[in-house]
């Protein structure tokens, strides 16, 4: 049964602290998660792949830190959404633009995991928090995740 970014924050990150950690996470799904120095892309899901036939995230470690914890929640948005073994995702995959909808699924649910909605409004609304730069620090995200996920909230940061 799929599972959206709020159910699986809930379930399985219990210390309510950012930034939230994807691999924990997935780990705590009983997901294995490997770096792959030689992986031709950035991340890819397979749901029997891991070693004892259970799910298997693969992320390409030479990315930068940001990418790396983006594709992992992505691949991870795969496996809470049923979306059964997926092709090597490329950084293509994960811009707004990508048109196929279970790539769109994964990293709108990568963004809510990531930078959930309660999170991002107490920290502009209760600490003031306003510049992109320090949102995006304190969420460990790119600039441009933090830039999407802030119009998708509907604030007007830039």
């Amino acid at each position: 049964m799929p599972m959206s970014a709020k159910d699986v924050l809930s379930a399985y990150w219990d210390d309510g602290s950012l930034p939230v950690d994807p691999g924990y996470i997935a780990t705590q799904m009983g997901i294995s998660v490997l770096a792959a120095p030689n992986l031709d892309g950035s991340g890819h899901y397979e749901p029997t792949g891991a070693k004892n036939g259970g799910p298997l995230i693969t992320y390409n470690p030479k990315e930068s830190i940001v990418r790396q914890r983006f594709t992992i929640a992505h691949e991870l948005g795969h496996h809470a959404l049923s979306h059964g073994p997926r092709d090597r995702d490329t950084p293509e995959n994960f811009t707004m633009i990508f048109s196929d909808p279970k790539e769109v699924a994964a990293n709108k649910f990568a963004a809510h995991l990531l930078m959930p909605k309660d999170f991002v409004h107490a920290l502009i609304q209760v600490r003031g928090v306003r510049e992109l730069e320090k949102l995006a620090s304190l969420f460990k995200v790119s600039k441009a995740a933090m830039r999407y996920r802030l119009k998708d909230l509907g604030y007007g940061i830039r």
